[in-house]
């Protein structure tokens, strides 16, 4: 019994052994599963992975790929026949966007000039049209004769033509704010040659295989270790470009899988010639100070100052070595070993039969070329180019302004240079005639026709990025505001003319408060009444006063707002003599009416925005608005004129001997602000002069700001002013006392224009003429 028992428990244990250990053919199972499950999971999270990184790359590739620069060009220039023309000041403007002067032009960016005739070979430049006479300005050979200095004939491809369109010159490339500088190119415009010696040298199988190249990669370490050294990259271009585009420069076997799995997905979406462009556009190759150089197209220029289709096999070469250590390779700081990893790659060109013997021997023998300052051009006029940034940003939105925008202006290289010659040499004489220092200057020059700014300076030092004060100082206008008074007045031709007597005799007048304003005349003299025309001439501030007041305030301020002036007034008393504070910018808005013959123009920098696809976004469109009658606005431009002939800009009849023009001058409170506006038929410029600290500067607006304005208009070249009378308006006999229209049998009188239908001859004299003759002068006389 005892024996059966134990078989018994012996049996049971067994049992329970075999139930707890599981067989090989469970335990595969279990395997294998768990392996299906891991694996199904896995694929999954992978195909999720895929298609966010599909994802990803379809936004970006077909979306706005790379923050470009804006690239901003000057004025498109317009010549027609009949027009005046300086040949001398054109050939300066033509070696400003990098002319070259040949006996025979026979290329682009030359020209050949005698004395008569100018023949230009324009660049290769396209406006998008419809512009102003729809006409592209690439290559075209332009023939200019010129007679007296006007043009008599025009010739364009050897036809004939009324107008001709010059290339504009790049100004700036405005840089976002990722520090990225590229110039995009098609593959169009890439060179054969250059484009074949990139493959070669990166990726030779790159039209063969599908984003990643395991025989690329072997190859590669052959050719490595055959030359002892790294000459060929083992990535594909397809992979370099994810690389670039999507993810960081960090080493790590996650990025690696996401570089060859993004590289796959390009292959498929995208054909080859699509992604060798955005390789030519996004990969990295130099750095300008603090900005990187993106792309051969700007590459050329950095490196070459050239365009990227004028690059010889030299030059293609050192810019394909770029692209294996841009600083390794850097040819301004490493020259030696720059040349040696070119002269490498002119080997391998010749070994593939892309370079002739002697194309070979001549390339390799010379030097790199490069030019002989690594700095990109610096912005030569942030003045103005602050306002073309500030006219961007009303325009569209700052993600809109890194899409590569090409923006046309109306800037003149040449009347800024004038402008800053004219600062850099007056400055100096008025500082030490006054014994004054630190005088500070803000100055901008209109196209009265178009009402484009052509030039602007913010600072005396030429090239001063810092404090604009032409767009942002704000100082009071003192005499400046004068002429809307009295053009307030000339427009109510029934009241007033320019002969209307004003009282100027000592006044007091009294604010709100109890507060005393005694004003006097800038000379402390008091006339006792003179004409309308004299006191504006003269810029006496009694009559002004009391042609305010009796006007009124309220209808002055409009008056000024009609002139295009934005910003708040407010309405007191003071404001007749310029108690305004604006922005040089704010007053030359306020002129610009009154020399384009009352026509409001929108003054601006910015004509024009097109895409980087050279579609039109946005062209300015003036509005040509007739505010003032044709009769007020020719008042009060012969008044102006008058002004600069014998009032106080009177000294303009000997700075500017022989032309007409008109402006008027402003002085603020202890001569601490120096204002002179004037014009002739061609350019509005307004000139401040004044101190940072606001302190006096001890002089007028005569004796400071006029002197830059004459100098400036002198060497820009003088349009003398037309002032032929409107039908409406008549020469008109005034006696001087009353103001009244009379006959000539009056004595004490002076003619002013007048507007004929408001005119009352009076047959009353306060005295006639007497008559001096003797008697034997009256016996014989009819």
């Amino acid at each position: 019994m005892l024996k059966k028992k134990e078989n018994k428990n012996q049996t049971t244990t067994k049992q329970k052994v075999t139930r707890q250990t599981p067989s090989k053919e469970t335990w595969l199972r279990w395997s294998l599963i768990t392996l299906a499950k891991f694996s199904f999971s896995l694929f999954c999270a992978l195909g999720l992975f895929v298609i966010y990184l599909d994802a990803k790359v379809k936004q970006t590739f077909e979306g706005q790929r790379w923050q470009v620069p804006v690239q901003v060009y000057g004025q498109v220039q317009t010549l027609k026949v009949g027009d005046q023309l300086d040949l001398d000041s054109l050939v300066h403007s033509l070696q400003l966007n990098g002319y070259k002067k040949v006996t025979k032009v026979s290329a682009a960016k030359q020209y050949a000039k005698s004395s008569t005739r100018l023949i230009i070979f324009q660049g290769d430049f396209d406006l998008p049209a419809p512009t102003i006479n729809s006409t592209a300005l690439s290559g075209q050979q332009l023939v200019i004769d010129v007679q007296n200095k006007f043009i008599t004939a025009l010739f364009s491809d050897n036809v004939a033509t009324d107008s001709i369109q010059l290339e504009p010159k790049l100004l700036a490339r405005l840089v976002p704010n990722n520090k990225e500088d590229r110039l995009l190119v098609s593959l169009e415009e890439v060179p054969n040659q250059l484009l074949d010696t990139l493959l070669l040298i990166e990726d030779r199988g790159f039209y063969h295989h599908s984003g990643i190249s395991p025989l690329g990669i072997l190859r590669a370490l052959y050719n490595n270790l055959r030359a002892g050294r790294t000459v060929q990259g083992g990535s594909t271009l397809t992979q370099q470009l994810v690389k670039n585009m999507f993810l960081t420069r960090k080493r790590t076997v996650s990025r690696k899988v996401k570089e060859a799995l993004m590289a796959l997905i390009l292959e498929y979406h995208y054909s080859k010639d699509e992604l060798l462009e955005a390789y030519l556009n996004e990969v990295y190759l130099g750095q300008n100070y603090a900005n990187g150089i993106y792309g051969f197209g700007l590459a050329a220029q950095f490196y070459f100052s050239k365009d990227i289709e004028q690059l010889d096999n030299a030059q293609m070469a050192l810019l394909v070595a770029q692209v294996k250590g841009p600083s390794y390779y850097d040819p301004w700081r490493h020259p030696k070993r720059a040349k040696q990893r070119r002269d490498l790659i002119l080997r391998l060109m010749f070994e593939q039969r892309m370079l002739s013997e002697f194309e070979f021997e001549q390339a390799a023998s010379s030097a790199l070329s490069v030019r002989e300052s690594r700095r990109l051009a610096k912005q030569s006029y942030p003045a103005y180019l602050q306002l073309v940034q500030k006219e961007l940003n009303d325009l569209m939105s700052v993600k809109q302004q890194k899409a590569g925008i090409k923006v046309y202006t109306g800037f003149s290289h040449r009347s800024q240079q004038l402008l800053e010659q004219t600062i850099s040499t007056e400055l100096p004489i008025l500082e030490n005639k006054v014994q004054q220092r630190d005088l500070q200057v803000a100055m901008i020059v209109t196209d009265i026709a178009s009402g484009e700014i052509r030039a602007i300076s913010g600072d005396r030092v030429s090239g001063y990025a810092g404090f604009n004060r032409a767009l942002s100082a704000h100082r009071p206008v003192g005499s400046l505001i004068k002429p809307a008074i009295y053009l307030a007045a000339l427009e109510r031709y029934e009241q007033y003319n320019l002969a209307s007597v004003l009282q100027d005799k000592a006044i007091t007048l009294k604010s709100g408060n109890g507060n005393k304003w005694q004003p006097k005349n800038y000379d402390g003299k008091y006339r006792g009444q003179v004409p309308l025309i004299e006191a504006l001439v003269h810029s006496l501030n009694i009559p002004t006063i009391n042609l305010g007041m009796s006007l009124g305030l309220d209808n002055v301020a409009d008056a000024i707002h009609l002139l295009g002036y934005q910003g708040d007034i407010r309405i007191r008393p003071s404001m007749l003599l310029g108690a305004i504070n604006m922005s040089p910018l704010e007053i030359n808005q306020v002129y610009l009416p009154l020399a384009a013959k009352g026509a409001f123009k929108k003054t601006h920098a910015v004509n024009m925005v097109v895409s980087s696809k050279g579609d039109k976004l946005w062209q300015f469109k003036q509005l040509n608005e007739q505010r003032l009658s044709d009769n007020g606005a020719y008042l009060i431009d012969y008044s102006l004129a008058k002004v600069a002939q014998s009032g106080t800009a009177k000294s303009l009849t000997w700075r500017l001997k022989d032309t007409i023009v008109a402006g008027k001058t402003g002085t603020s409170n202890d001569l601490r602000d120096s204002w002179f506006i004037g014009y002739d038929n061609k350019h509005l410029v307004t000139t401040w002069l004044g101190k940072d600290n606001n302190k006096p500067t001890g002089l007028t607006g005569s004796s400071g700001a006029l002197p830059l304005f004459a100098r400036f208009m002198k060497a820009q070249g003088l349009a003398s002013k037309s002032l032929a009378m409107p039908d409406g308006i008549a020469m008109t006999l005034f006696e001087k006392k009353t103001g009244s229209a009379v006959t000539s049998q009056c004595d004490n009188t002076i003619s002013y224009p007048a507007v004929s239908r408001s005119v009352r001859i009076i047959n009353d004299c306060l005295q006639e003429k007497s008559d001096s003759r003797f008697w034997f002068e009256k016996l014989f006389s009819d």
